[in-house]
């Protein structure tokens, strides 16, 4: 697998996915679809830059839907465009999934 940056992660998520950024003790980050429907989430800890190693790389492809670690690399690398992202991300987790509903429930309680 590969490691990644956290600010070069935070900038594809906030740039490229356009997800919205919630600052809490974490950055957490809410990912909606083109219709504004909220389709996924995940987290980094902030504070200085840090290389989120191999193990962490493949929890936040899993939070936010994605199949694999190297997908997620990919989409921050820019080699995996937003719509291919998104298309991949609702197929392995369509809007309404028990996941996603949660994580709508637990971010919107933190406000």
């Amino acid at each position: 697998m590969g490691r990644l940056e956290s600010d070069e992660t935070d900038k594809a998520l906030r740039g490229k996915m356009k997800a919205e950024r919630l600052d809490r003790a974490d950055w957490y980050y809410k990912i909606y679809n083109e219709q504004g429907v909220f389709i996924a989430s995940t987290s980094i800890s902030k504070g200085a830059k840090e290389t989120l190693r191999d193990r962490r790389v493949g929890e936040m492809a899993r939070q936010i839907g994605l199949r694999t670690a190297q997908e997620f690399i990919d989409l921050v690398k820019y080699r995996l465009s937003r719509e291919e992202a998104l298309e991949i991300i609702q197929t392995h987790r369509p809007p309404g999934t028990p996941k996603t509903v949660n994580l709508t429930s637990l971010l919107a309680s933190h406000l």
